[in-house]
């Protein structure tokens, strides 16, 4: 008997069994009673209903409670309504049981068909395993057999270009709360960074648009795997499992299948650290989170600015899933304050914001009121938290000098009861001038606990311990919980300060390997420019640690020129204007000089950021620079003192010029700056952010990479602690070239001569997989060209021949596309333009010069001209086409990919034939739009009834004949009155009632109505959808 080796059997069965392992219900689709709109399973929801409220529920309260369901989820609200539905414990009947995990269903159903249409599966998407709470489908998860073709990125991309996309899925993924996809492969090494797509592993997410984000989930509990109670399946239930998904049930047996079924599986290692029952609720419950973002746009006609909305939902990151419980862990100790120490970039707002809704709900099972301070000591992090903390629901409280901060503490109860909770941001820098702080008052003797987060802990609040001594004076049972980018206080300090120990650490090598920071380069300055920096000082004192000598007017103009030609050149090497630099400065007198000495000699913009309190107007140009240089990408350098080192996060920024000190205090936290990932305009993904260090000037000085790193390392090690490692997070040219090695290493299994005619053969013997694998090594040799070049190591760029690789890349891609063109046609010839098509055929056709007579293939000639033609103007016929899923266009597709399939299979012998087979395929593209053409003018130019009488045909019995006849009443009936905003706002049903209301009564006077009545709803939707997609107004 014929045994199967495929995704089924080697990773979804086994991940279904896995969920079985943790105590789930297997549900059959067999017999399964469903609801259509929203796929609930109507008896296992009955059921389990009256279950966790306790009381029998009549099948009129299930039809409406389905129906209420249905309603929340049509919102153009990314599921919010329906969210705070599903956690609510306020209604009548509650949705999932939050007291009691086990008191809840948990099942899985393997291939559950998400259809937009009854009695049929056409246009429905199927997620390999389905997760439901009490039979409503919450999650899912995908899986793919290991290596499999195009990673895991394939689903990635599929899941937002494709499914979310789909305006007909929307309200399916208004319900489902969380995403997740496996291929059973355990995460790719960190370094193997070439492009910005993961390959390997495990993920989860939450539908949040075209904004969606993978996130990787790591374990963090210590032998967790090892030490976990899995339930026993039997043999017969496991058979069952795979009988029911229409396999033999002896496909079992084999060696292959019992070894997926291993517990250890990164698959199934993954399911039991995310899926576990308690953990999953917890993430449901806690895990997901709403934003509201106001953005501001200027109107060129009107000349004002104008502010639109953003609405997002986000689910919590791995370690701000372990954090926040391990606060919770520290509440049951004796202790409870404690510090979090994040690297910066991994959220640590975002971990507040969450934290307040578990620490509530921990402190309100107790009968205890809790209240939040978010504490922060400069004036610019007040705004940046009050915008974050509103942007997720909450309502915020500044607080900023001691008579308003003691007003607070005094309060037992928020006041504030709109949206998710009440947090009260305090701006400390005024409050640490006071020798003593206000004190809790509770008149009242509420139950009442005060929960103070302290963000960047380690800056403000260690100097002789005293501030923050004091701050804990203000509520002596208040719970402080210190947050820290850096370790920066010592085992000594934390315990002098009371802080508590660590409750959960998150480090640098995590974090770059999760994708939410990257690594930092230091950038050499060269030889030369160093000496003429030196050399232009006209003073006797050269010593660099002179503000005599660094705020000299011959020290700026000479480091401003360096800077100005670097970061221009830093630009141009990455081809990206968008990127912005920043320049921080010894002193302010330094920062005025070189700001002053940009905007007089400087194509360059550059914005001021520096305390002053000789000008107090420099406090709203701090504002204002700040705002611009992260939201509108002005200036293009910003030129800082002191300011804006720690806790200001700007994706563009990506590289600094560091004017500093020997042993400059705060220096990681500093250069972490640039190290926030950033995807340019023009679709480059940095893989590092970059600094360049004028301490290297310094003769004295010892600049190797392990010097730079053992100085950063002494800066964040204290005594009495475990050592910290940074080797990894700083990188130099040294690093680059190992890189370089190791990919010339890979690319010589493919790459075996140096003969570019060679090699342009040889890829024709390879896959399309293997050719991306090329493609990628010659991606990062490229890459690795850039870097050195930017390092100035001359003597490791001699090495890369830019032309040479830029021929083989661009002979990998031209072999990518001819692929693509006989596997995907329409589509291929639809997004590439002419020039590029052509260079395609015409390299390949290069390739077989054994077979067709090449003489007549030249370019200018005869015969060229003809062949080029021919395909620019097929090409441009398939361009106009608009409706790409005609059954029509199908078919000129099946034709167009039989002539490359020949062409490829050397079945013409002479440019003559290949012409006229291209040529009858261009006829028949341009009858085909021809007929469009003269459709669209009977409805008025309108492409949307073209395609939905094209579709009702495929999709109905009626006669042609009598479609067209329906679709002119209606167009008829309709027209000067559709537009694409209304359209939007009826809604698809409101569309059906109102057109239907305007037509029947004519189609049944005309006979039509018997004809189609089986039919006229879903037609109508069909021109509902197509109305909005091309977006026409009739």
């Amino acid at each position: 008997m014929y045994m199967h080796f495929n995704e089924d059997t080697r990773v979804k069965f086994p991940a279904t069994i896995q969920f079985l392992k943790l105590g789930y219900n297997y549900q059959t689709l067999k017999g399964a009673r469903i609801d259509f709109e929203t796929k609930i399973f109507v008896d296992i929801f009955k059921e389990s209903l009256e279950k966790i409220n306790g009381r029998t529920i009549d099948d009129d309260e299930i039809i409406n409670l389905l129906s209420e369901i249905n309603l929340m989820l049509k919102n153009n609200d990314l599921g919010k309504e329906f969210y705070n539905r599903l956690i609510s414990v306020e209604h009548s009947i509650k949705l999932l049981d939050l007291e009691n995990y086990l008191n809840n269903t948990f099942t899985v159903v393997d291939e559950l068909p998400f259809s937009i249409k009854e009695c049929t599966e056409e246009g429905s998407f199927r997620p390999d395993i389905n997760i439901l709470i009490n039979g409503i489908p919450v999650a899912f998860l995908e899986v793919k057999h290991p290596n499999n073709s195009g990673g895991i990125q394939v689903e990635f991309e599929r899941m937002i270009n494709k499914r979310l996309a789909n305006s007909d899925y929307k309200k399916y993924f208004n319900m489902l709360q969380i995403v997740s996809f496996s291929n059973n492969m355990e995460y790719e090494d960190a370094d193997d960074d070439i492009i910005d797509t993961v390959k390997a592993g495990s993920f989860y997410t939450t539908p949040n648009g075209k904004m969606t984000s993978f996130s990787f989930f790591r374990e963090d509990v210590p032998n967790y795997h090892a030490s976990y109670k899995l339930k026993e399946i039997d043999m017969d239930t496991v058979k069952n499992v795979v009988k029911d998904g229409g396999y033999n049930p002896e496909e079992t047996d084999t060696q292959e299948f019992k070894t997926n079924l291993s517990d250890l599986t990164p698959c199934n290692r993954f399911i039991t650290s995310f899926f576990d029952k308690e953990r999953f609720m917890y993430m449901i419950q806690y895990g997901i989170m709403y934003l509201k973002e106001t953005k501001k746009i200027h109107n060129e006609i009107t000349n004002k600015d104008e502010e639109y909305y953003i609405f997002q939902k986000h689910i919590m990151r791995y370690p701000q899933f372990f954090a926040t419980r391990a606060i919770l862990k520290r509440f049951e100790q004796p202790e409870k304050n404690g510090i979090i120490w994040h690297t910066q970039g991994s959220g640590k707002t975002a971990l507040a914001a969450f934290s307040n809704r578990v620490i509530r709900d921990y402190f309100g099972h107790k009968k205890v009121n809790t209240r939040f301070f978010f504490v922060v000591d400069r004036l610019d992090l007040l705004r940046q938290a009050k915008i974050e903390f509103e942007n997720r629901g909450f309502s915020v409280i500044t607080v900023e000098n001691k008579i308003d901060f003691a007003k607070e503490l005094k309060k037992p109860l928020d006041e504030k009861n709109e949206g998710i909770g009440t947090i009260c941001v305090v701006n400390v820098q005024k409050l640490m001038e006071e020798s003593k702080m206000p004190r809790v008052e509770n008149e009242y003797n509420v139950k009442v606990q005060r929960i103070f987060f302290i963000d960047e802990a380690h800056r403000s609040y260690n100097l002789h311990g005293e501030f923050f001594k004091n701050l804990m004076t203000c509520d002596r049972n208040g719970i402080y919980i210190a947050m820290t980018g850096t370790p920066l206080l010592s085992k000594k300090e934390r315990s002098n300060l009371k802080f508590g120990d660590y409750i959960h650490k998150y480090f640098y090598d995590k974090s770059i390997a999760d994708g939410y920071t990257l690594r930092i380069k230091k950038e050499q300055i060269d030889t030369v420019a160093k000496a003429e920096i030196k050399a232009n000082l006209e003073m006797e004192n050269t010593n660099l640690d002179s503000a005599d000598v660094y705020e000299s007017d011959d020290y700026v103009d000479s480091v401003s020129k360096y800077i100005e030609n670097d970061f221009k050149n830093f630009r141009y090497l990455n081809t990206d204007n968008s990127i912005g630099g920043m320049i921080v400065c010894r002193s302010n007198p330094q920062a005025k000089k070189i700001n002053e000495w940009f905007k007089k000699n400087s194509k360059l913009t550059s914005g001021l950021v520096m305390s002053d309190s000789d000008n107090p107007a420099q406090a709203d140009i701090n504002k204002q620079n700040q705002i611009n240089f992260r939201e509108n990408g002005i200036p293009d350098i910003l030129v800082v003192h002191y300011m804006l080192t720690t806790g200001y996060d700007v994706k563009r920024l990506k590289k600094m010029y560091l004017l500093r000190g020997p042993k400059a205090q705060s220096l990681l936290q500093t250069i972490s700056r640039v190290n926030r990932p950033y995807k340019s305009p023009t679709g480059k993904v940095y893989q590092y952010g970059y600094i360049v260090d004028f301490i290297d000037i310094e003769a004295e000085y010892n600049n190797t990479l392990d010097a730079y790193i053992k100085e950063l390392e002494d800066d964040v090690n204290t005594e009495g602690d475990d050592p910290v490692s940074l080797s990894g997070l700083i990188v130099d040219k040294e690093n680059i070239k190992a890189k370089f090695d190791k990919y010339c290493q890979e690319l010589k299994q493919f790459i075996q001569v140096d003969n570019l005619e060679q090699f342009t053969n040889m890829m024709n013997f390879y896959n399309k997989e293997a050719l991306l694998k090329i493609k990628k090594l010659l991606i990062g040799v490229k890459e690795c060209s850039i870097e050195f070049k930017l390092s100035r190591a001359d003597e490791y760029s001699k090495l890369i021949d830019d032309d040479k690789v830029n021929k083989y890349l661009k002979t990998v891609n031209d072999r990518i596309s001819f692929i693509n063109l006989t596997t995907n046609t329409i589509d291929t010839l639809d997004i590439m333009n002419n020039e590029e098509v052509i260079n395609v055929i015409y390299e390949f056709i290069k390739t077989k010069v054994t077979v067709i007579d090449l003489s007549k293939f030249v370019i200018g000639e005869e015969e060229y001209k003809k062949v080029t033609e021919t395909i620019i103007g097929l090409q441009n016929e398939i361009k106009s086409n608009k409706n790409k899923k005609d059954i029509k266009i199908q078919k000129l597709e099946d034709l167009i990919k039989d002539i490359f399939r020949r062409l490829e299979m050397n079945e013409f012998t002479s440019i003559d034939d290949l012409s006229e087979e291209l040529r009858t395929a261009y006829k028949e593209a341009k009858a085909i739009n021809e007929e469009n053409q003269r459709l669209s003018a009977t409805y008025g130019g309108s492409f949307a009834f073209v395609k939905t009488l094209s579709e009702a045909v495929i999709e109905s019995n009626i006669d042609r004949s009598d479609i067209e006849k329906l679709l002119i009443v209606i167009y008829n009936a309709i027209k000067d009155t559709v537009f694409d905003d209304a359209l939007k706002a009826q809604g698809k049903l409101g569309f059906v009632t109102t057109t239907k209301a305007k037509v029947t009564v004519e189609l049944i006077k005309s006979g039509l109505y018997k004809k189609i009545k089986n039919n006229y709803d879903s037609i109508l939707e069909m021109l509902y959808v197509n109305l909005l997609l091309y977006k026409e107004s009739i």
